[in-house]
């Protein structure tokens, strides 16, 4: 036997022993005698793989390539290494190599679609997971990771079943049990679910996550009893697992066994300390208890696990000057979270405190009163000898018509402040009311025997009840639809035209059967019969619109729509109709956060007609709720006198039409509607508009050759009788833009440009950075990245409109953030790139439908979200307002993307 023979030998029992020092010793001296004896190399490679010293072996193995030595193994073994170094590209490409040699491995395969799925390119990952099946039939292995991909997609017909070829092909593969019972539970088809996990627990009664899984399915089944016993059976199989004890928590706190569940939490957090939900469970179960130590302490951890939201948002409030009560509200909150990071916690107590009230007095001012109320106890949980917030939650439970727990309120604070001058009169107000006038003449003598004190207190004092003269300048019934109230009035004079507006889509152009005027329901402020409807933020509504576009995940928190199809929304004609002697009244702006929210079109014989009035939050298309028999005008306080306006006055405010984009989709065009109706716009006397304040409002009605001493302000002028009322009704549903609306702003706007003097490139990144909410966390990382991918940042705020259209219509590639600046979209060329980027909690279809009309492409981002719900609430009023932390990597997997689709077509 030769010397290396006998080496080789030696070196093979080693390798079985794992000796790894032994077999590293041989290998190096016989390399050193012969450099060319690669098969050292290979063994050498082993060695170092076995001692965990991945680099070493990486360079060992390379000195094999173009050898004598089987290379597709050497391939795939370079392949498994790279991944292991997380050094994906390079694994990809060793794997591709190894399989170009032998493309019939298909365990090769299945390891190159566990990269690719790991690198996020999920579509190369159903691919290579396909061609190891084809390979290899019985590959459950494979139908399993095609499955989990496939739920992550969302695409969960598909996942079920891949899942269940799956137990088809390897019955005793327990796994799959547990993700297709999962994946039966995300379809609410909970029976089957539960069915799913005891199979497989009947195979493996000893794995944990079966038990909690069966636990989380009768939960959501409402069977609690049998969801906390295999929570409890999934703790003693495994008592570390972080996940039973975290449900079981969530449980017991539903049930409001708030001790139990803070035991729970605090099991998870010892398990798992970067568990960001587990802290945020547990304040909130704190905080049911009045533990606020406890709940300071937890949030702290918090934001040190996850710093970014509020190292941003202090950065920026606290810099800020505060000009109205939101921002107010806003900094305090921000000097809170400041306060609790530097653990200065008195400090941080009168800040909570603080936040609360005003962001109490925000929402009240909005009527949000449920939230408001929250708002407030809250407050009072930290401050409970304020007087002031007793009135304060005492208004708030009055405005929504709850008497005795109003008066119980009032009677707290008069305990703590004795002949509180307005606690005391608002309680005579609700005393009066509800018949009790010896009490009621009590309060009011109370005040009137103290000096008047602060009368700005008495000026802000809410009205608790509507004043006797208001109502009768209220409407009693309402006409859903304007042409029943044509087809009915006794009117000389009046006008109804309809207006074809686009040929996609057809409208529904008629009424059926013979509609009569229907009663007004007037309710207590704050309440609707449609209180599982959320408006144009419903959830379930808008999921169904995002559903039309057919979302197709391509990585991690990255989508591409398909708007190969219009979306099936039908609408009615829109309409121009002229009302002598009609009214309206249109909710003027009161700050930068309570700008228009409602608008009613009354007609002379005092009818409200539903399809030209709208309040907030409205309706997105398809929403069951279209005809509604109630108004926010009844919640007013007061309404303003009638201002009457000779000759014909056009009406065209509408909801937020202080906004860039309605003022683009929802006023404009219905100048349009009124020239179709052959009504000549020089015979108008007047054009009301929400307001002139924004430069691009001034700009547009030029543009259109409305001159400015035709115009009237409904925030000035918000409550208005005309001669001649003429009213063009929306061109569309809110928030869904119709075809014939894009084509009157393309055909209006774009032709006036000059392309020639466009001095910005075709990959632009519209920033927010300058806006008041909504912002990029990240700004500079994705700044960074788009620099370098040749994009340019542009504020749109500080450019014309028709600047703004010249940049959209030269571009081929925008990234930005959800947001009015993507109202610009309408002016795109066919095939532009879009790339929009959410928050986790907000996301619209409002820009989709422009990119299906227009035939570009566009993908979106949903950020990473900030976990602690009692922390966002408090920074961020809602959702919409949410700030977006991007994920850079999901952002790059988009822009590859982009790029390679931009090569394919030149």
């Amino acid at each position: 036997m030769s010397r290396g023979a006998s080496s080789i030998k030696s070196v093979k029992s080693h390798l079985v022993k794992g000796e790894w020092e032994q077999v590293i010793k041989i290998c190096q001296q016989e390399i050193s005698l012969d450099p060319s004896a690669v098969d050292f190399y290979l063994y050498l490679a082993k060695a170092y793989v076995g001692q965990g010293n991945i680099n070493a072996a990486i360079s060992s193995y390379q000195k094999t390539l173009g050898t004598t030595i089987e290379q597709s193994e050497v391939y795939a073994e370079l392949g498994l290494l790279w991944s292991k170094q997380k050094k994906l590209d390079r694994a990809v490409w060793h794997y591709q190599q190894a399989l170009a040699l032998r493309p019939d491995w298909a365990e090769l395969q299945y390891n190159l679609g566990v990269v690719l799925h790991q690198s996020n390119d999920w579509n190369a990952a159903i691919i290579a997971y396909n061609q190891a099946i084809e390979i290899k039939p019985d590959y459950g292995a494979a139908y399993f990771n095609l499955g989990v991909l496939y739920d992550q997609k969302g695409e969960l017909e598909i996942a079920i079943a891949s899942y269940e070829q799956v137990i088809v092909v390897q019955p005793n593969f327990v796994r799959a049990y547990s993700n297709l019972g999962s994946t039966y539970a995300r379809q609410k088809e909970y029976d089957l679910a539960i069915a799913i996990f005891q199979k497989g627990i009947h195979l493996d009664p000893t794995w944990a996550t079966l038990h909690n899984n069966l636990g989380q399915v009768y939960w959501l089944n409402n069977e609690p009893g049998l969801a906390i016993s295999s929570f409890e059976n999934a703790i003693v199989l495994e008592p570390k697992m972080a996940l039973a004890h975290h449900n079981l928590g969530k449980l017991w706190q539903q049930q409001g066994n708030y001790p139990q569940a803070i035991e729970c939490y605090r099991r998870v957090i010892a398990l798992e300390p970067a568990n960001i939900l587990a802290y945020s469970h547990c304040s909130d179960a704190e905080q049911k208890l009045g533990n606020l130590p406890a709940v300071l302490d937890l949030w702290r951890k918090i934001i040190k696990i996850q710093p970014d939201f509020v190292t941003v948002y202090c950065q920026r409030l606290l810099a800020s000057e505060p000009d109205d009560l939101l921002a107010i509200a806003k900094k305090s909150c921000a000097r809170f979270l400041q306060a609790l990071l530097d653990e200065k916690d008195k400090i941080a107590y009168h800040y909570l405190g603080q936040t609360y009230e005003e962001m109490g007095d925000v929402l009240f001012e909005f009527r949000g009163l449920t939230q408001a109320e929250i708002y407030y106890q809250k407050a009072l949980q930290l401050h409970p000898e304020k007087a002031d917030l007793y009135l304060k939650l005492g208004n708030c439970l009055a405005k929504q018509q709850r008497w005795d727990g109003a008066i119980a309120i009032y009677q707290t604070g008069l305990n703590l402040q004795p002949k509180y001058p307005q606690i005391c009169f608002q309680l005579g107000k609700i005393l009066e009311q509800t018949q009790d006038a010896e009490q009621a003449i009590d309060c009011y003598e109370s005040v009137l025997n103290q000096k008047m004190q602060n009368p700005q207190q008495w000026e802000n004092l809410p009205r608790l009840f509507a004043r006797e003269h208001n109502l009768s300048l209220l409407p009693e019934q309402v006409y859903h639809h304007t042409q029943d109230w044509v087809r009915d009035c006794q009117l000389e004079d009046f006008d109804y035209v309809q207006i074809v507006w686009s040929d996609v889509s057809p409208p529904i152009n008629t009424i059926r059967g013979i509609r009569q005027p229907e009663a007004l329901n007037i309710l207590p402020p704050g309440k609707t019969a449609y209180s599982d409807c959320g408006g144009v933020n419903c959830n379930s509504c808008m999921t169904k619109l995002m559903e039309h576009f057919k979302p197709l995940q391509i990585g991690k928190n990255a989508y591409q729509c398909s708007l190969e199809q219009p979306a099936p929304i039908q609408s009615r004609l829109p309409f121009v109709v002229t009302i002598p002697q009609g009214r309206s009244w249109i909710a003027p702006q009161k700050n930068s956060w309570i700008i228009c929210d409602a608008l009613a079109v009354i007609t002379p014989d005092n009818y409200l007609l539903g399809d030209l009035s709208r309040y907030y939050p409205w309706f997105l298309p398809e929403c069951p709720y279209q005809e509604r028999n109630e108004h926010s005008i009844f919640e007013l306080e007061s309404i303003p006198p009638v201002e009457k306006i000779d000759g014909k006055v056009a009406l065209l405010s509408g909801l937020a039409g202080h906004v860039y984009y309605h003022w683009m989709f929802d006023i404009l065009p219905r100048i349009e509607l009124i020239q179709r109706s052959q009504i000549e716009l020089k015979d108008i006397d007047c054009f009301v508009v929400n307001s002139l304040s924004k430069p691009y409002q001034k700009e547009t009605l030029e543009l259109l050759n409305i001159p400015s001493y035709k115009i009237l302000e409904s925030d000035r002028h918000c409550h208005i009788q005309a001669e001649e009322l003429i009213v063009p009704s929306f061109p569309g549903y809110m928030d869904w833009i119709p075809p014939g609306t894009m084509e009157f702003l393309r055909q209006t706007f774009i032709p006036l440009v000059n392309l020639t003097e466009i001095n910005i490139g075709k990959k632009i990144y519209i920033s927010r950075a300058k806006s008041k909410n909504r912002q990029i966390i990240n700004e500079s990382e994705v700044d960074r990245l788009l620099t370098e991918r040749g994009f340019e940042t542009v504020f749109l705020e500080e450019m014309s409109v028709l600047e703004q259209v010249a940049i959209f219509v030269n571009a081929e590639v925008i990234v930005a953030p959800h947001g009015s600046g993507l109202t610009n979209l309408v002016f795109c060329s066919p095939h532009t790139q879009v790339v929009e980027l959410f928050s986790p909690n907000y996301q619209r279809t409002d820009y989709w439908t422009i990119s299906q009309h227009l035939q570009l492409q566009h993908y979106y981002l949903v950020g990473e979200n900030f976990e602690c719900l009692p922390l966002r609430n408090l920074m961020y009023q809602n959702s919409l307002t949410e700030d977006i932390l991007v994920n850079i990597a999901s952002l790059e997997l988009i822009l590859e993307r982009i790029l390679r689709d931009g090569n394919a077509r030149s």
